[in-house]
């Protein structure tokens, strides 16, 4: 049975494939697969978006206005517990990727003159770090299966496109898109990225052994 005709966004499947977090009214829901039942995830304030499962699927992190500016928020997988603060800032942040192992959380935040940064949170010690802070526009950060890498997309060339960096550093940057490209999406066996280019998803072959290159 299809889900429920709804306005969703912002979707998500969770590391098990068994259940998909969607925005519904800016609240996220939860729509489970095998039983075909959508459900109310978030409860609390208001503007929850951008919903990104940790990859041990126990915690979804969100952000939301729930207590002033949008800054990053995570809540039980299960429902339980009530949301709970991971950033404090004056500037908007929103969730994008996890780290593999669940230790890093990569975010966008608009910084005061209206340009997207993209931010690492280490939850070791819930100290947020810069990874890129430029007088462009950088967003959609994705962390590669394996952690080393963030593909992320920016508007230096006059126009969005993909490019890889290796994490955290140092090294340079490859351009992964040609005629644009935006929100990209790393295969999890590490080999592929994919992107969207307007109305089309491409696919583009990686290696990055022994060193980083592009097919």
């Amino acid at each position: 049975m299809p889900a429920p005709l709804r306005e969703y966004g912002a979707p998500r499947l969770s590391p098990d494939a068994r259940r998909l977090a969607v925005v519904v009214a800016e609240q996220v829901w939860l729509y489970d697969l095998s039983r075909a039942t959508l459900s109310r995830f978030t409860f609390e304030g208001d503007q929850n978006l951008f919903p990104v499962w940790r990859p041990d699927g126990k915690r979804i992190a969100f952000w939301s206005a729930k207590e002033g500016p949008q800054n990053i928020f995570w809540q039980l997988a299960d429902g339980s517990g009530g949301l709970e603060r991971l950033t404090t800032s004056q500037d908007a942040q929103a969730p994008t990727s996890w780290s593999p192992d669940g230790q890093l959380l990569a975010f966008v935040e608009v910084n005061p003159n209206k340009r997207f940064e993209i931010w690492v949170l280490r939850m070791g010690d819930h100290k947020a770090q810069p990874f890129l802070q430029t007088r462009f526009n950088e967003a959609g950060p994705r962390f590669s299966p394996d952690g080393r890498w963030l593909a992320y997309n920016s508007d230096e060339s006059g126009r969005y496109e993909v490019y890889v960096q290796p994490y955290p550093g140092p090294g340079g940057k490859w351009q992964i898109s040609t005629e644009g490209g935006t929100e990209p999406v790393w295969n999890p066996n590490g080999r592929e990225l994919f992107y969207r280019s307007e109305d089309k998803i491409m696919a583009v072959d990686i290696a990055t052994q022994p060193g980083f290159a592009t097919s």
